[in-house]
Parts: C-alpha cells; structure tokens; sequence
C-alpha cells in the first residue's frame, strides 16, 4: 500500500528531504551519538542530538557542548537548540553554523518540561507569538545558508489551540520544514496525539510537514501518513530501545513484510550500544546511560523481567556484556505484545 504525501515546495537546500520518511526526534538523554549511529544502522533518514539550551552553547557551557558531538557523523543529522531570548538564540546558530556539522538547525517550541518552560522556553513560547517571531527571525539571520525548521504543539492548552497561526508564521519566515506533536502544552504526553490538527496543518502550508506523536510500530505510523498525509513522521519515545522500528517503518513505504529482530540479534545490538556509551562517557555513565533502552529492548519476550534483573544487577561494561552473551543462547520464543509504553520527554 502505497503512504501518500501531500505535494510540497522544497527549499533547494534541503532537496535530500524529498527522500526523509521518518526521523529521530530530539530526546533529553536519550539521543545521544552512539544512540544516533545505531538507529542510522538500522535505517533512520535523520537523527537529531538532543536538544540543546542556546545559553548554554554562546556561553560555553562544556557538558552543553558534549550534547551535540556531530563530527564525522556519516547519516543526516539535526541539531536542535531552545531558549527564550532572541540574542542568545541567534548567537549560537552563529556559533554552530561555524563549528559543528549538521544538515538542519531545529528550533524547539514544544518541550513542556518545567524546567525548560518557567524559563520562557520551548512550549512557552506558543503563549507568546511575537517573542517567538522575534526569535525566528533572529535565527534565521544568524543562521545564513543552513536551513532552519522548528517542532511545536497545537497550542498551549485546549481553549489556546494556535498551530494554524504559529505554523503559517513559521512558513512566512523561512523555515524549510516544521514538526507538529498533536497535543497542547498543558496534555505533557497523556492523552492521545490529535492527529487531526496534523492532517489539518499539511492542507494549511505549502512547506513539508512532519507528524509527530503515538507512533511506536509500523501501524501506528502506517496510520499517521494515511490520516494526514503528512510529508514524513518523527519517533520519539517509541524508538527508545528499538532501533528496528525504523526497519519495520521502511518496510511499510516499500509494501513489503517485515520480521521483529530475534533474541541473538537485539543482544547483539545492546552489546554495542554499551560498548559505544561506555567508549564515550565512560565505565560508569556509560552503563548507567542504557539502562533505559535495555529496559525496553525486552519487552514482550517470557522472562523479560528476570533478564532485565540480571543487566541492572551489573555495573561493569563486563558484567552486562556477558549477560547478554548469557542472554543470546536462551531459547527464542516469538515476542508476545509488547509491554505498555512508558513517558520519556522529548522537545
């Protein structure tokens, strides 16, 4: 079956985003680079780093800095930055079109994480247009040849829905694509994403539309891409810990079957993700860090609890490998549904 997108108007310097279908969205200590490469193994179109604070890069902040290491990075990758004060925003998109790689500068105005909005940032802003116009404009100035997008909400709760304005604004700017997450500042993730505010917004703008939110296997973004015919889907929390996601979802554009990954295969995968994090943050950080994909790598398989007992137990990069070896040449009875998702934030 074949997913329709609706026709849109390309900026020529993203003509490569013709052939983006989905996308890895920026996620708080989830999207890290070892994170990134493993999902571009596995067939993502884009990644984005975590996102970032402006503040934090213009004035130097190291572990800020560490949240976007791109060099060399092989797939298409964003960088996506927050902040609530023009300047600040504007000087670092200066910044980091000089010193780091990327194929997109993202603009976050949908994080409603407290700590990011009783500062004016991401979601905030949908409560304050012409702060948020001001920083567009900024950016984009600062920004020069690399193409600007921005993720935000409907709105910032149910009476204030503003996604038709801020995303008509966003076009009349210069941003080369926007991400829209179905739901109000005020819903956080509970609830369910309304995906007609998407279908509604791809008929609104001539420029690509990103849907985002409740995509966590290949019908649920099948499913997307019918309703609104947006021009591709970015994954959030349905990625953590299952990077075939998005083999299962190119499966779905190409009308083919798709098989889940067996048991060897996933410990094969963890085993390298705990290499590459221990690599770059180190023995400690680094298994603590993927905990949280190896919690839901699992799900599903009888035993799963148990398996997850014996990885937390470690605390050595030594001790979870040889779990996981251990793991590997268990009997592989075929996954169960899987176990509910959790809440993860992501801008």
């Amino acid at each position: 079956m074949v997913l329709e997108r609706k026709p849109t108007g390309l900026d020529d310097r993203v003509a490569w985003f013709a052939n983006v279908h989905h996308l890895l969205s920026p996620m708080s200590g989830v999207t890290d680079r070892p994170f990134r490469d493993i999902c571009h193994d596995h067939g993502v179109h884009m990644g984005f780093c975590e996102f970032t604070s402006a503040s934090g890069l213009y004035h130097e902040n190291e572990q800020t800095w560490k949240l976007i290491d791109t060099d060399g990075e092989t797939g298409r990758v964003g960088i996506q930055i927050f902040g609530q004060d023009p300047g600040d925003m504007a000087a670092a998109a200066e910044i980091l079109v000089r010193r780091k790689h990327m194929d997109v500068l993202d603009l976050n105005f949908g994080c409603p994480a407290k700590k990011v909005v009783k500062k004016c940032g991401g979601s905030a802003l949908l409560a304050d247009v012409p702060r948020l116009e001001s920083i567009v404009r900024s950016v984009i100035d600062a920004a020069g040849d690399t193409p600007v997008s921005a993720k935000f909400r409907t709105g910032w709760d149910e009476l204030s829905l503003n996604y038709l304005e801020v995303g008509s604004l966003l076009q009349e700017l210069g941003c080369v694509w926007v991400t829209l997450h179905g739901r109000t500042r005020n819903q956080k993730y509970r609830g369910e994403a309304n995906w007609d505010t998407i279908a509604e917004l791809v008929e609104h703008l001539e420029i690509p539309v990103v849907g985002n939110g409740d995509v966590v296997d290949g019908a649920s973004y099948a499913a997307l891409r019918r309703h609104t015919r947006c021009h591709a889907v970015m994954v959030a929390r349905g990625a953590i810990g299952n990077p075939w996601l998005f083999q299962e979802m190119s499966a779905m554009d190409q009308g083919r079957p798709w098989s889940p990954p067996n048991l060897a295969e996933m410990c094969a995968v963890a085993a390298r993700h705990v290499t590459l994090e221990v690599a770059q943050r180190g023995e400690r950080t680094g298994c603590y860090v993927v905990r949280k994909h190896m919690a839901r790598c699992f799900r599903g398989y009888p035993g799963a609890a148990a398996i997850r007992k014996r990885l937390f137990a470690e605390d050595t990069s030594a001790g979870v490998l040889a779990v996981l070896e251990d793991v590997a040449q268990m009997d592989d009875p075929r996954r169960d549904q899987p176990e509910p998702q959790t809440k993860d934030r992501e801008s």
